[in-house]
């Protein structure tokens, strides 16, 4: 780390200033704030690919969806699903396939050098995703008898029985239930061409994928009942998954207020006769046009939509500010939280004892399956706002969201996002890996428990728990990896908060050591970053570009756990002030946010200013309370 800086080099609170007003410029009038979600093409390539599975004519959609993927096409060929990344092997194949749908021939230079790019990195026969190489399926370009079918059986297990569809993580069920669907049929769009040059060696063809031995038997055994189905049980269980479907369809025509999800679903269903003209999918169609922006003369696919996230880190950030104004913006925006938490039951009650509605989503519309981090950084923005005892509304709202927490929280003490971890089969790893699964992680154990202590439960029962789980989980060197962002920074810090919150001292082993690797991990120009490669080469943890989000992550833990008068946060604030623009914001190009963690990476435009202003107001405070010290860290 830098020690240069004794001091920022310009006043805190003026930053600090710059920063709150383009955030009350970035509040939509209704009182939400929502970033741009920027991804990955792997949405731009997919919808290609949908089209043509539905049979709809290649229009003026695919030729800009088209333009949008060859222009993000890197130096090397294929295209990478981050910020200065490789090029991404499942993300070339559907850009390079969504390519030649559009009408692209291999032969062309830029065909050509894509299809190179997938055979250095190992060929088509290398992805290591049957869901996703089963879209390909779909479009008769790769064969089905590779791909493990989900039998649509599953839907008639009992909550009881394991494979359930309930053991499943929340954010997947319904992909899982609609693949069972058209895995069921195997449909096929012919595409028109083969692909025969992404193998790694063309010449040999295709070549079943290098799959361990229990799922090559799992694949057999899976499309031998495919072929020899129990007639009224295969009827039944068609009939009972599309019901399913329908019933779980969001009030915008969406399932699970994101692409992803609601595109599977429209495939399953296509496939068992719900055609185009059909309500439930015309509905569908238009919540999928939804997620369509128009931006730097492309169209883009925003695959989830981050509204309910941004929106309480932005109350947090504007209540934490002390600006009067950006207070009247943050009231406005908590009365539009408080308007959108989930007050009904959804799935995630089918296995939960005495069930309590009162979450929050992290969309627009998600009714079934609200998620504890979201729900955290409600709890909190809304505290912020209004401590216990001084608004009636906001007590009930918080009283409900916090009993919902506890009544996910995992049997070893710890949170995941989506409902505690059930699965008792084989396969968790891996299933987790590409987003069927999520296991409790320290990003999220960490929010629930800030959120606990902001409300007054932070020595608690079910706070004690998870603060034990957090010790039981840190690493050697102090640090714990995350799971929804990148990696171990973003892990680390939301620890810290949360053990700080619920009175765990700074002073205590477990925060001292992990303070002592966040400024360890800081960079030479005082602020902090985590490249997305952390993910897979533990080279990288803890190390990447300094970017304005991280550093907010690292500053707001050590001020937390008291070292707000050290030498890596005046740096770091140092950072900041030197790196913002002058319309109060950051860049900020790299994806620091995790979907899954084999390809799925993305970015948000409000994070970058909401976490800087966060970091900068709780110095100012920690400064105003201790009196050792005015706004811009200099000695007084």
């Amino acid at each position: 780390m830098t020690t240069d800086a004794t001091s920022p080099a310009a006043s805190v609170e003026r930053a600090l200033d710059l920063a709150v007003g383009a955030l009350r410029r970035g509040q939509d009038p209704t009182g939400y704030w929502k970033g741009d979600f920027e991804s990955s093409l792997i949405g731009e390539s997919g919808e290609v690919i949908l089209r043509h599975f539905l049979g709809l004519p290649r229009d003026e959609v695919t030729a800009e969806a088209a333009k949008t993927i060859l222009a993000e096409q890197s130096a090397t060929g294929g295209w990478a699903s981050y910020h200065k990344g490789p090029d991404e092997l499942l993300l070339s194949v559907f850009c390079y396939v969504a390519l030649r749908l559009a009408g692209h021939e291999a032969d062309e230079p830029a065909m050509r050098a894509a299809a190179a790019s997938i055979r250095e990195a190992g060929g088509i026969e290398a992805v290591d995703n049957p869901t996703m190489l089963a879209w390909l399926s779909v479009i008769g370009v790769w064969p089905w008898y590779d791909i493990p079918i989900i039998p649509p059986e599953v839907i008639l297990l009992p909550s009881w029985f394991p494979g359930n569809i309930y053991q499943v993580g929340a954010a997947a069920r319904g992909i899982v239930v609609a693949n069972s669907l058209f895995m069921a049929e195997r449909p096929v769009t012919p595409a028109g061409f083969h692909i025969t040059e992404l193998f790694k060696r063309p010449d040999r063809g295709f070549r079943r994928l290098p799959r361990p031995r229990a799922l090559r038997i799992a694949t057999r055994l899976s499309h031998w009942y495919n072929r020899n189905p129990i007639g009224f049980l295969r009827r039944r269980a068609v009939r009972k998954a599309a019901d399913w479907l329908v019933r779980t369809q969001e009030t915008d025509g969406s399932w699970g207020g994101n692409w992803p999800q609601t595109a599977n679903v429209v495939m399953g269903l296509d496939t068992v006769g719900y055609r185009q003209d059909h309500p439930v999918i015309r509905k569908a169609m238009a919540a999928l046009d939804g997620y369509v922006v128009h931006k730097n003369g492309q169209r883009r696919i925003e695959m989830w939509t981050s509204v309910v996230m941004d929106t309480a880190l932005g109350v947090s950030a504007a209540a934490m500010s002390g600006d009067p104004k950006a207070r009247e913006s943050a009231d406005n925006a908590a009365r539009w939280l408080l308007d959108t938490q989930v007050t009904e039951l959804g799935d995630w009650a089918v296995l939960t004892k005495d069930p309590v509605a009162g979450g929050w989503p992290y969309e627009f519309v998600n009714r079934t399956n609200p998620d504890a981090d979201d729900t955290s950084f409600a709890v909190v923005a809304l505290r912020r706002l209004h401590p216990r005892g001084t608004d009636a509304t906001v007590d009930d709202a918080v009283d409900r969201a916090c009993r919902w927490m506890l009544s996910q929280q995992c049997d070893d003490g710890g949170w995941a996002a989506f409902e505690p971890l059930r699965w008792r089969l084989p396969g968790r790893d891996h299933l987790a890996k590409i987003g069927f699964l999520e296991a409790p992680s320290a990003d999220i154990t960490g929010h629930v428990l800030e959120a606990l202590g902001a409300d007054g439960q932070g020595e608690g029962e079910a706070a004690r728990r998870g603060v034990e789980w957090l010790r039981r989980n840190q690493h050697e060197d102090g640090s714990w990896p995350g799971w929804w962002a990148c990696y171990h920074l973003h892990g680390t810090s939301a620890a810290v908060t949360g053990l700080t919150a619920c009175g765990v001292p700074g002073t205590d082993p477990v925060v001292a050591r992990a303070c002592d690797w966040i400024e360890a991990h800081q960079q030479a120009d005082g602020g902090w970053g985590e490249d997305i490669r952390a993910l897979r080469d533990p080279a990288w943890i803890g190390k990447g570009e300094s970017t304005p989000s991280q550093t907010g992550w690292a500053l707001i833990a050590l001020i937390a756990a008291g070292r707000a008068d050290s030498d890596a946060v005046r740096a770091g604030l140092d950072h900041l002030i030197r790196t913002q623009e002058a319309d109060g914001d950051w860049p900020e190009p790299w994806h620091t946010w995790v979907v899954h963690h084999d390809g799925l990476y993305w970015r948000d435009s409000m994070l970058r200013l909401i976490y800087p202003i966060m970091a900068m107001a709780a110095y100012r405070d920690h400064a105003a309370a201790s009196g050792t010290t005015d706004a811009t860290g200099e000695a007084r």
